[in-house]
């Protein structure tokens, strides 16, 4: 992560996502490599937005990267500052070289998933190339009942936590389902774009 396109990049984004936050929000920072920090638990994005914005300066590359640690950290943070009826969510910054703890893509699919039950999103940002995993980080996201984006540039760090910021944090409903049938005397052929992983059968809407 010790990369311009990765570490330094995290921080521009980060700094721009505590800007669009009010008073109403609770901020935590956790870290994980070699070792699990909290460096800020229930800061307030108004009041303590320098305490914020100090800690996401100061972050820095080092170590291997135990993901499985790091969020199990995120998690009990999240669970300990939780709001009921609120939108409670786990943003992880990486990219995707998960490679101590859970690594294989399965394994994260069943922590996840367990994981999404108490309540708390997990949405992914992907940062940097060269050794990225971004089947990885899409898992993450999928079980994590969240969003995965990859921030290759300030511009789309921009756009994701500025432009779309209630579409990319804010869950407005649970376990939606679409179906759509298409009228055979107007639609030839269609195929789907985006989602496939998602698809559903027609079981799953009996």
């Amino acid at each position: 992560m010790g990369d311009p396109d990765k570490l330094d990049l995290v921080k521009q984004a980060l700094a721009m996502l505590t800007e669009q936050l009010t008073g109403k929000d609770t901020v935590s920072i956790c870290t994980y490599s070699d070792g699990e920090r909290v460096l800020v638990e229930g800061a307030n994005p108004v009041k303590d937005r320098a305490k914020l914005l100090a800690a996401i300066d100061a972050l820095e590359a080092a170590g291997y990267t135990d993901g499985q640690r790091g969020l199990e950290q995120a998690y009990d943070v999240a669970l300990r500052n939780l709001r009921p009826h609120g939108n409670n969510r786990v943003i992880m910054c990486s990219d995707g070289d998960l490679n101590v703890g859970i690594t294989s893509e399965s394994d994260l699919h069943d922590y996840v998933s367990e994981k999404k039950q108490t309540g708390v999103y997990l949405s992914v940002l992907g940062f940097g190339a060269g050794n990225y995993k971004d089947t990885k980080m899409e898992t993450l996201a999928d079980d994590g009942n969240g969003n995965y984006y990859y921030i290759d540039s300030i511009l789309e760090a921009r756009k994701v936590l500025c432009e779309e910021l209630t579409q990319t944090l804010y869950a407005v409903a649970d376990d939606v389902k679409f179906q759509i049938e298409f009228n055979p005397a107007k639609v030839f052929a269609w195929r789907q774009i985006g989602y496939e992983n998602r698809a559903l059968e027609d079981r799953d809407f009996e």
